[in-house]
């Protein structure tokens, strides 16, 4: 089997664990054992605006321990791939600026051997698994159209590189595409963001967020919407019913992992990846993409 290193932050194992269910039962269906890597701490994000220090020694420390392993690393939620890939990216631009980050490091015995690849989710089964190993669980007369939502710290800034265009990213709409169901490339809103950073700050103005990309999904004809993010699937699914209250006229759109979506093509039971735990409506999408 291959395998895979994951990072997996700390919302999915304490809030979404449908990310974890669903992407482990895919992984295992395409032949792929996950290495645990069970010295990783938070990634930093959270310390970045008040501590750039810290968050810089926690986001390389996690890849330091993956370097060690020597295993490529996929980090399933946008947050915390920012926060690497802005690591990574100080690493390479300004190095004298990180010098006293890595010599913490060597106190653990660890350093940035810079062996593996960072990876987001969207970038994993496109460039790793590939569009034709997906193509061969492809439904053959689905009519299901599907929306991606990439999320904000997926794609952008894009000055500090990533896996896709930050202006009109197709990845993650191929990889839709290749299981044989309609990928919506240009509905409004596309590229909008979720709402889940505004939380903390104002949460009307998180949720008025949240409901303008679900009711522009849905205005656009979307059957579904789907994300690889925990925290926009927190703003779009978990807190759909209460972004709602901020639309003129109530909207609703079922919204899965892609993880998910990829598994009930896949054929697995909807429990086995966790569909069980999703609270916006889907049993009508699911009856069109269950297999008989």
């Amino acid at each position: 089997m291959r395998e895979i290193g994951i990072y997996w932050g700390c919302f999915i194992p304490t809030k979404q664990y449908a990310s974890e269910l669903s992407t482990r039962k895919v992984l295992e269906v395409l032949g792929y054992n996950i290495v645990e890597l069970k010295e990783f701490t938070c990634c930093g994000h959270p310390f970045r605006g008040a501590f750039t220090n810290v968050w810089l020694y926690l986001a390389f420390r996690n890849i330091a321990i993956a370097d060690e392993y020597g295993i490529d690393l996929m980090i399933m939620c946008n947050g915390c791939y920012l926060s690497f890939r802005e690591a990574l990216y100080l690493l390479r631009e300004r190095p004298r600026d990180i010098k006293g980050i890595t010599k913490y490091l060597e106190t653990e015995g660890l350093r940035l051997r810079g062996k593996i690849r960072i990876l987001h989710p969207i970038e994993f089964f496109h460039d790793v698994v590939t569009i034709d190993k997906l193509k061969e669980y492809a439904l053959s007369d689905s009519t299901v159209r599907v929306a991606a939502h990439y999320g904000c710290h997926a794609i952008r800034p894009g000055k500090i590189g990533g896996f896709d265009n930050p202006r009109d990213p197709t990845k993650f709409e191929n990889i839709i595409k290749a299981l044989g169901l309609t990928a919506l490339r240009d509905y409004p809103g596309r590229l909008i963001c979720c709402g889940a950073t505004l939380m903390a700050i104002d949460p009307e103005l998180g949720l008025k967020l949240a409901a303008r990309k679900i009711s522009k999904t849905a205005e656009y004809g979307a059957n579904l919407l789907v994300t690889t993010c925990p925290y926009c699937m927190e703003m779009l699914d978990s807190r759909q019913q209460s972004a709602v209250k901020y639309m003129n006229e109530p909207r609703y759109i079922p919204t899965m992992y892609y993880q998910q979506l990829l598994g009930l093509v896949m054929g697995l039971e909807p429990k086995e990846i966790g569909l069980n735990l999703n609270q916006s409506p889907i049993d009508d999408v699911l009856n069109i993409l269950q297999r008989r």
